[in-house]
């Protein structure tokens, strides 16, 4: 686990931070305004300060702790490779990279090899010290806080002209998904403590990763006093596309068979890649989002489906090495629409509190391909400080602690946040900050 076959993919992957440290504070809560647009294409039209500042500029505390962590940094054992092999941990660096805006102060470890024993007691896997491994796990970007298509990791402004549009260039580079699944029948045979004869038994571990460019062409406005006259309506309308300039994975599988007896007898591996640039390949697609937001005395209330219909096409080289030795290479090409959108609901209200300062209460709840999030936070406001906290969910718990001070036209905040390893379902925490400016 220890062994970098994939570093060559993850080193070009990225992490886009739509929520900035003020929603970490809060449990990963994102309020309504124009940095939730990204899910709800009517926040375009939305106003900015309703319910604080935008989300400012975050320090990549994580990408220094990549630099400077010997366990997780790859340019820490630039001259010393043995030594590279010997300490870095592959696990550790991906978490780290998954959250580069966080300074992650217990990363999780990978195990220093996968262990089957089956003895009376029943089946166990392990790893080399003995505790327990969870299956199935994964670590995707489809998960339902996340966004089913590339989102940028920076984007530039075009300006239209016309009132309500605006357009948008982009480049984007993510992790699409680190994951380990178990065969059907090894998951029941594991629960049962025994294996069935004559039958085969699967483990399957994967990695993925993508960068391109995208764009966006977006119309958003109000509609003031549809639903009273102290109420506004808010609507929104999104066409976006993407191109791949490089996609890969790989996937490695062990196979293991059963005796008569349901002893194991024979174990197999193969490899699969995946590999897609210009010249090689091409990778592109498009949607359309659709968004409303409801401003009423109550509170405000966003209903988003991103990627209400869409279409993707990619060709590459698939290549596949047998537990024979044997390499043999096709080249794959699809084409298909899609209709698989993202809901995203989202509320805040703010309220006035009797003794001084001003709380604000914000939740959220997300549903994508049978994956559900959920969110909810509160800030405390009093003259220029701010306090937060929140929980969230996300493929796991997610706590959230944090804190600011905001001035006329300058802003700092930071966010003890935590999430939770898929693989071992230990709690990992980080720091991140961030800084804004108002003119």
């Amino acid at each position: 686990m220890k062994k970098i076959c994939l570093a060559f993919l993850l080193l070009l992957s990225g992490h886009v931070f739509s929520q900035g440290v003020r929603s970490l504070g809060m449990g990963g809560v994102v309020l309504p305004g124009p940095w939730a647009s990204t899910y709800n294409p009517a926040y375009a039209a939305y106003p900015e300060d309703k319910f604080g500042p935008s989300n400012g500029f975050a320090v990549p505390l994580g990408l220094i702790n990549l630099t400077i962590n010997p366990m997780i940094s790859p340019i820490y054992y630039w001259t010393n490779y043995n030594k590279f092999i010997d300490n870095f941990d592959f696990v550790s660096f991906i978490d780290q990279l998954a959250h580069p805006y966080e300074f992650v102060f217990n990363p999780p470890k990978s195990p220093d090899e996968i262990i089957f024993k089956y003895d009376r007691s029943g089946i166990h896997i392990t790893d080399g010290s003995g505790n327990p491994l969870r299956f199935n796990y994964s670590q995707k970007k489809n998960s339902a806080n996340s966004l089913p298509w590339p989102t940028p990791f920076f984007e530039i402004s075009i300006p239209t002209g016309i009132d309500g549009f605006d357009l948008h260039f982009g480049a984007y580079a993510s992790t699409k998904g680190v994951g380990l699944a178990a065969s059907d029948n090894l998951l029941l045979a594991i629960s049962h403590g025994s294996f069935q004869p004559d039958s085969n038994y699967s483990l399957t571990a994967s990695a993925a990763a993508e960068a391109g460019v995208s764009g966006r062409l977006s119309y958003a406005g109000s509609l003031p006093g549809v639903l009273d006259h102290s109420s506004a309506l808010y609507v929104g309308i999104q066409a976006e596309g993407y191109y791949s300039l490089y996609s890969g994975s790989v996937t490695a599988r062990s196979y293991m068979d059963t005796d008569q007896k349901g002893i194991p007898k024979n174990i197999f591996y193969s490899l699969e890649t995946y590999l897609s640039y210009p010249g090689l390949g091409s990778g592109y697609g498009g949607s359309i989002d659709l968004g409303i937001v409801a401003e009423t005395l109550s509170g405000t209330y966003g209903l988003g489906l991103r990627s209400l219909i869409g279409y993707q096409g990619w060709s590459g080289v698939h290549s596949a090495l047998n537990n024979d030795g044997t390499l043999t290479e096709n080249n794959v090409r699809n084409n298909k629409f899609i209709f698989n959108p993202q809901i995203f609901f989202n509320g805040a209200y703010s309220q006035t509190l009797p003794a001084g300062g001003q709380a604000v209460f914000g939740i959220d709840a997300s549903y994508f391909k049978r994956s559900f999030s959920a969110h909810a936070g509160i800030e405390y406001q009093l003259a220029i400080f701010r306090l937060r906290a929140g929980l969230g969910y996300e493929d796991g718990f997610k706590l959230g602690l944090g804190g600011g001070i905001a001035l006329a036209n300058f802003g700092i905040d930071a966010a003890l946040t935590s999430h939770q390893d898929p693989l071992s379902d230990q709690l990992i925490y980080g720091l991140a900050a961030s800084i804004s400016w108002h003119f």
